[in-house]
């Protein structure tokens, strides 16, 4: 009967211990599924936080290049392969304006290489192409151009010259391929309700509300941890 006893009394603490370390278990489990999860809303947080601030940032160094460059138009990119080799279709062209005729530079073999609007549609897209020739007229100076791939100059096709106040401003500076990523993020057009937005600006939007979404998910369990942390305490 003694040893029936003990043999019990064995059994009922091993149980207890089982029952300890499977608490013990779940407890850790539930601690390591909790940090697992802090540290992916963390890196998701920091991901989203550091694609929203490069957008920002993308605008900031437009608005700083605006300033220092002395021109609306401080970025552009090539739409076609007039000025190959030389520039290729997504390129990135960093634009110098505030020009006089003077400051241009125009040869056929080291012109400097301009951006100009269209003198037959000057609402149309902005044309990049090497500067080979000036000529004074009539008090005002006027531009021969022409791309570097193509065979005659632009007057030969087209049966124009550029005025000195159509240039928008001279490339100072190119950066390969990094062009198609700007004509991505301002030429696509996303309509929401009637409106046109750009490709940059809805991602901004996105950005935010999913920065607001994870700040506002780890308030709440920040709350319910510290309820849950009262109760027990009360208790």
């Amino acid at each position: 009967m003694g040893n029936q006893k003990v043999h019990l009394s064995i059994q009922g603490e091993i149980k207890d211990k089982i029952g300890d370390d499977r608490l013990a278990q779940k407890s850790g489990d539930a601690k390591s599924h909790r940090q697992t999860e802090n540290f992916l809303r963390s890196g998701l947080f920091g991901a989203v936080l550091l694609i929203f601030l490069a957008l920002l940032g993308s605008f900031a160094l437009q608005w700083v290049l605006v300033w220092a460059l002395q021109t609306d138009t401080p970025l552009h990119t090539p739409v076609s392969g007039s000025m190959e080799p030389t520039l290729k279709i997504g390129d990135l062209l960093i634009i110098r304006g505030g020009l006089k005729a003077e400051d241009i530079h125009a040869s056929p073999q080291d012109g400097d290489i301009i951006i100009f609007r269209n003198p037959r549609n000057p609402d149309d897209l902005p044309i990049v192409h090497r500067a080979i020739k000036k000529i004074q007229k009539d008090g005002k100076w006027y531009f021969v151009t022409k791309g570097d791939a193509n065979p005659e100059n632009d007057t030969y096709y087209w049966g124009w010259m550029v005025p000195e106040d159509y240039i928008i401003g001279k490339v100072i500076f190119v950066i390969p391929k990094v062009g198609y990523l700007l004509r991505a993020l301002d030429e696509t057009k996303i309509y929401i309700g009637g409106y046109a937005v750009t490709l940059r600006m809805f991602l901004m939007a996105i950005d935010i509300l999913a920065l607001l979404y994870l700040e506002l998910t780890s308030y709440e369990e920040d709350t319910d941890k510290s309820d849950e942390e009262k109760n027990k305490a009360a208790n």
